[in-house]
């Protein structure tokens, strides 16, 4: 018996089903560690699909639905997650990797509780999940979120997504009217881009105000940047020439080093989570691999606690605190 017979973690990793998640799901099955794994996603046919890779390859794995579109859902999940813990199918979530996330290439789109739906997808649910799931976590586990360089504007996303725009979170969280005419398809996906890139910027300014919450309990949070992952689904609607760009061209560009793909991205978020690499790291910013800095804006104190301030009054609700 190895002291990874004892001592397997269990990691909780959204998105599963596609992209980065199921690349990162490749490694974690792959793992020596033999983790135990709860996975969650939208897609009830992919993640059954996704639960029983993992199965195959031995490994002991779970499927939760979750919609982070829907608060509702997000309380649901959790609450799913805390009776395989007290039931004893998993232990205490030791790795929470929070992969999954949306680019929608309009403002006009809403979630269930009638905000923005980047917003509330790529902040808000990610919030709440984490509240909801503080208190199934291990005494020194690690919780992992996606940012993107998209934070830093466009010229780190060779100009595919415009630059964030940063406003009050009251106002992020707010969508455009529906359209009364027809629209501009070309400033439709603008303020689209927008709403990703800034949406990025406010859950890398989160994660630093979580990273001070849980550093209290001896449990650490890092942000990982995957970079620009060339083979993947995340601009399907930019207009035809740009994604045929996209889908043809930018895979040679690979090579470059702020770009990459799923399988390379995935085995390192696999080993950041579970502590194989940069075990002690806490409150960090770890791009491809390698840790590097998110943009000092970041770092504000005010704009964090007035982020989290609202956010948990935007989710009070539907989510316990």
């Amino acid at each position: 018996m190895t002291v990874h017979d004892i001592t397997r973690p269990t990691v909780l990793l959204t998105g599963p089903t596609s992209g980065i998640g199921a690349a990162t799901l490749r490694h974690l099955i792959e793992n020596p560690a033999r983790p135990r794994l709860v996975l969650l996603g939208r897609d009830p046919r992919a993640l059954a699909d996704s639960v029983a890779a993992a199965r195959s390859a031995g490994r002991d794995a779970h499927g939760v639905g979750l919609d982070l579109a829907d608060l509702a859902s997000v309380r649901t999940a959790a609450a799913d997650v805390g009776r395989l813990i007290d039931e004893g199918h998993v232990g205490p979530l030791d790795a929470l990797v929070l992969n999954a996330g949306a680019q929608f290439m309009s403002r006009r789109l809403t979630s269930a509780q009638g905000f923005e739906r980047t917003f509330a997808v790529n902040v808000i649910a990610q919030h709440a999940l984490l509240r909801a799931l503080e208190n199934r976590l291990a005494p020194r586990s690690h919780v992992v979120l996606l940012g993107s360089s998209t934070h830093r504007g466009k010229r780190y996303s060779f100009n595919l997504i415009p630059d964030p725009e940063w406003r009050s979170p009251a106002e992020l969280a707010v969508p455009m009217p529906p359209a009364t005419g027809s629209v501009n398809t070309a400033t439709e996906r603008e303020h689209g881009g927008v709403a990703y890139a800034t949406s990025k910027l406010a859950l890398v300014t989160l994660a630093h105000a979580w990273a001070d919450r849980l550093a209290g309990d001896g449990r650490r949070l890092n942000t990982y940047d995957p970079g620009l992952v060339v083979g993947t689904g995340l601009v399907r609607e930019m207009p035809a020439f740009r994604y045929w760009l996209w889908k043809y061209l930018m895979p040679v560009l690979a090579v470059h080093p702020k770009a990459t793909v799923p399988r390379v991205t995935g085995r390192h978020l696999a080993d950041l989570a579970l502590g194989d690499v940069h075990p002690t790291l806490h409150d960090a910013y770890v791009e491809i691999g390698k840790i590097t800095e998110a943009e000092p804006i970041t770092h504000d104190h005010l704009r964090q606690q007035q982020l989290l301030a609202w956010l948990d009054e935007a989710i009070a609700p539907v989510i316990a605190g």
